[in-house]
């Protein structure tokens, strides 16, 4: 079933406005076919094997060849979508922000099934399948930031060190399902971070220029991050600054029941 359409979907939330400045180019008045969306694929979009990617509708007789979506796209350089379904739309705007990160999470994917075949989903594919839906790429250069996050100190992290937010530290999705849930958020829509270093020029590039570093930096080191889910952290998105207007109000960050504190680990005394 088509999901209905809203060209005016970038202007919804501050969420989407890093897709605002970088589809600027582009009005679509419905919802985009395959062929359009393919516009948004460069040349350097490829699979595995050098073969240039390209977007296809999903139909029963595309599947008919018993293929699986991962095989697909390692072996015939198709990705299969879904007409006039937002979740898919999404997709396909990873792949323009994202290529060769998308290739590499394709690449294991497909190692895993060769060895473990379908149904013996590995952890490496559990991370993959996380961080490829609900992934955000946090990127930093202050250690102490970093540590307030992933220790779930959220009003140090949101609150007292609020301005440093575009400065020494700044969050870029890359999860296309977090895009689908910004169209409608709501209290407890929460995604998986993973943290990567950088250095403090990162901050001076322009928006695309960040982009394309994080998207070499994630290819490079998949392999090593992506062993099990242990690099990836919850995040509660909505309280990332400049993300959600609610978040100017510091009170914002009061609902523990959003804002969970880390729990503690039982001790295990002798």
């Amino acid at each position: 079933m088509m999901q209905q359409w809203n060209p005016s979907f970038l202007q919804l939330n501050p969420l989407f406005n890093d897709l605002k400045s970088l589809l600027a180019d582009y009005n679509w008045s419905s919802w985009p076919q395959c062929e359009q969306l393919n516009q948004l694929l460069t040349n350097e979009v490829v699979n595995e094997l050098g073969k240039q990617l390209v977007l296809v509708e999903q139909t029963d007789q595309l599947l008919s060849d018993g293929l699986y979506y991962e095989q697909r796209i390692y072996l015939e350089a198709q990705v299969p979508t879904r007409p006039g379904n937002w979740h898919d739309f999404f997709n396909a705007i990873i792949y323009m922000l994202f290529p060769r990160t998308k290739q590499q999470i394709n690449r294991l994917h497909y190692l895993d099934i060769v060895s473990d075949g379908l149904e013996g989903r590995t952890k490496r594919r559990d991370a993959l399948t996380l961080f490829d839906e609900c992934g955000v790429i946090i990127a930093y250069c202050d250690e102490q930031l970093k540590q307030q996050l992933t220790d779930q100190q959220w009003q140090q992290a949101f609150v007292e060190n609020r301005t440093a937010w575009g400065q020494s530290i700044d969050g870029f999705i890359i999860g296309h399902a977090n895009y689908e849930k910004a169209l409608d958020p709501y209290i407890g829509f929460t995604a998986k971070a993973l943290y990567v270093k950088v250095d403090i020029d990162f901050f001076k590039l322009e928006k695309l220029a960040q982009y394309r570093y994080l998207d070499g930096y994630l290819a490079d080191n998949l392999t090593r991050l992506m062993v099990d889910n242990s690099q990836l952290y919850p995040l509660p998105i909505l309280g990332v600054p400049h993300w959600w207007a609610a978040n100017n109000d510091a009170e914002f960050y009061n609902n523990k029941n959003y804002f969970r504190p880390k729990r503690m680990k039982a001790r295990n005394d002798c």
